[in-house]
């Protein structure tokens, strides 16, 4: 029987960023945005391609009209295939989770039918 391993989370923050925007909700959530590493002086733009499976990654989720980003703090890339990014969400408060699902249930948003789906981020970079 095989055992799936779960990443070990370390202390602090992810080293990649990624801010996006959401852009489709129809069948699974899809979002358009960039990816950034920090460093010690900051942040800097990269490309999708400096991530891997497995990495750590901290997710600024815009939605279409509201001020305030969903602040997913904590996702694991399972896949890379430039330009496109999979995205697990690991860690989101409820607030922002709710946020979410109001969003998509709401005539600006599209009906996701699995609310599992909100799980998953499909992103652009």
């Amino acid at each position: 029987m095989m055992t799936q391993e779960i990443p070990q989370i370390a202390v602090g923050s992810p080293r990649f960023t990624i801010d996006c925007v959401l852009a489709s909700a129809s069948t699974k959530l899809q979002a358009d945005g960039c990816v950034l590493e920090s460093s010690g002086e900051g942040h800097k733009l990269i490309t999708p391609d400096h991530l891997r499976a497995g990495d750590l990654v901290k997710v600024q989720l815009w939605l279409e009209g509201e001020e305030d980003f969903v602040d997913i703090r904590l996702a694991v890339v399972s896949r890379v295939q430039t330009p496109w990014i999979t995205v697990g969400v690991i860690r989101v408060n409820p607030t922002d989770r709710m946020r979410l699902k109001q969003f998509i249930h709401t005539p600006t948003g599209t009906h996701v039918e699995d609310a599992a789906l909100i799980d998953h981020l499909l992103i652009r970079a």
